[in-house]
């Protein structure tokens, strides 16, 4: 009897033992994303319904792409699904993932840092979802990062890290439409940002913004100086009432300062007067540009502008311009010059053409701001004349982008 429930416990135990074996046969990488299925609490395309954990890999899951060689997850893409939930840390052990793309979905809560130890990692999506926190310093860490880092269109705080000025040059960076705060660093790859990676955070200030940074109101010496509060005039801290001597130097201070007050205000006025008096004396012979400059739209429309390409060889949508990786090659008083490389598509640029897929590079000058309404007519017949220039030792300007706030010219 007793040799027989030996056997009979063996079999049970190698039953059980087979039973473990055949339910986790799913690989490791297989077994993460089921901690990011897990993770989703809501799913109403079903998008996921083919990741089953009765699957010895996931390379055959929707939106999931993996080698050939090791089985190992490569590309998660999942942009557009209508997913609800958050990134769970165990997507850190993705070790051979080189494409990540979240967005268009409603992911929530921080951006957990082991994203960083994505070490093979060259794009990294989650725009337009409901992330929050801080932008992790960690993010840094991804040396391989050559493509995207678009962050944009979530609900990131605080100021940037000065290490995200450690990505190559070639990654394009988008971190719009946030809340971050604070002076944009001014280190590495940063410098060479233009100013569509940082619009949409109100808060941000800076170079290349052009919203400048103030001094905050904690650093100005007049509460330095003074941390208490003050004490009412002629009463001391015990409530005996003090007598002050008036000193003469302070009184004529005071009057010097108030007449220098009143000749200012007096100055300004009479400048102001001589602005509306010539604004009035040149309506009549503006009234073709501003019926010109009313016709480009109101409201919305106005604040888009006008573009025109004026080389008809030349083909670029100002969605792809804006949205592309601008790079600052050179400052002036006049603008800033940008290199802007806009990917893919085919397009044509002059005679020559780019292959399909290849990146479009042109120069953008962003000329300085000023009085655009009343300058418009003297800007356009400008860059009409320069767009008809044709020399080989001249850059052809292709086409140029007017609004009120705003003055591009492309080369």
């Amino acid at each position: 009897m007793d040799s027989l429930g030996v056997d009979g416990l063996l079999k049970f135990l190698s039953f059980f033992m087979f039973c473990i074996s055949f339910s986790s046969s799913l690989n490791p990488d297989g077994l993460s994303l089921l901690a990011l299925k897990a993770a989703i609490v809501e799913d109403p395309t079903q998008a996921l319904i083919s990741w089953a954990d009765s699957d010895s890999t996931p390379c055959r899951w929707t939106g999931i792409i993996c080698d050939h060689t090791h089985q190992r997850v490569t590309s998660i893409s999942l942009s557009s699904k209508n997913l609800t939930g958050y990134i769970p840390s165990e997507i850190g052990a993705l070790s051979f993932l080189m494409f990540l793309d979240l967005s268009q979905n409603s992911f929530s809560g921080p951006l957990p840092h082991h994203v960083a130890t994505l070490q093979n990692l060259v794009h990294l999506d989650i725009s337009s979802n409901k992330f929050n926190g801080s932008l992790p310093e960690s993010l840094s860490n991804l040396t391989h990062l050559t493509g995207t880092l678009n962050l944009s269109y979530n609900a990131f705080s605080g100021e940037i890290p000065p290490s995200f000025g450690q990505f190559p040059v070639m990654v394009s960076l988008d971190l719009r439409h946030n809340n971050l705060t604070g002076k944009i660093p001014l280190v590495g790859s940063l410098l060479n940002q233009g100013p569509t990676a940082f619009s949409g955070n109100p808060y941000l200030c800076g170079f290349p913004l052009s919203t400048p940074c103030t001094e905050p109101e904690a650093q100005n010496p007049r509460f330095l100086n003074n941390p208490q509060k003050p004490e009412k005039d002629g009463v001391s801290s015990n409530g005996i009432v003090e007598n002050r001597k008036v000193n003469g130097g302070a009184v004529t201070v005071s009057v010097i300062s108030g007449v220098s007050f009143v000749v200012g205000i007096v100055f300004v006025s009479v400048w102001v007067m001589k602005k509306k008096w010539r604004m009035e004396g040149s309506k009549m012979g503006k009234e073709n540009l501003s019926t010109e400059v009313m016709g480009m739209g109101s409201g919305e429309d106005q604040q888009k502008g006008k573009f025109v390409v004026m080389d008809e060889g030349f083909s670029l949508e100002l969605e792809d311009l804006l949205r592309a990786s601008a790079y600052v090659v050179g400052k002036s008083r006049s603008g800033i010059v940008y290199k802007v490389v806009v990917g893919g598509g085919g397009k044509r640029v002059g005679s020559g053409s780019v292959g399909c897929g290849g990146p479009v590079v042109v120069a953008v000058r962003r000329l300085s701001e000023g009085d655009a309404t009343l300058r418009f007519k003297e800007f356009e017949a400008e860059v009409e004349a320069i767009g008809k220039v044709k020399h080989p030792n001249i850059v052809r300007l292709r086409a140029y982008y007017y609004a009120i706030n705003e003055k591009l010219l492309i080369f």
